[in-house]
């Protein structure tokens, strides 16, 4: 499926937001999600089915100052 993921396209063979993470080889530490403008809760990750067209946001925080 074809997704946008921080506004580029991404095509996706995978079913949920976890699998997503694991593609793209995101630390599940330090980051928050959302899925067309929704935040999704890290407990959710697993269980949180994409479609088609989603728009994904990957927010990574940044240690310092």
């Amino acid at each position: 499926m074809k997704l946008l993921v921080n506004d580029m396209a991404h095509e996706f063979l995978g079913e949920t937001l976890e699998d997503l993470l694991l593609e793209l080889g995101k630390n599940q530490q330090g980051i928050a999600v959302s899925i067309d403008l929704q935040v999704v809760p890290k407990s959710m990750w697993a269980s949180t089915v994409l479609s088609e067209h989603s728009q994904v946001f990957i927010f990574e925080s940044i240690a310092g100052g």
